[in-house]
């Protein structure tokens, strides 16, 4: 029993040429996020009925 993987090349084996490197490397700076940070910013009640109703 021959194998036929054996007979005949897979074009996607070979090699395939990478991009150049970088000519300057970015630094990465750590963001610390929150959760407070990714919601909705304080609503003052009154000043939003003010707002919405008037006085």
């Amino acid at each position: 029993m021959t194998d036929q993987h054996d007979d005949q090349t897979d074009p996607r084996a070979q090699w395939r040429q990478l991009p150049p490197a970088p000519a300057e490397w970015i630094a990465e700076t750590p963001v610390n996020t929150q959760a407070a940070d990714l919601g909705l910013p304080a609503i003052d009640l009154t000043e939003e009925f003010v707002r919405k109703y008037g006085l």
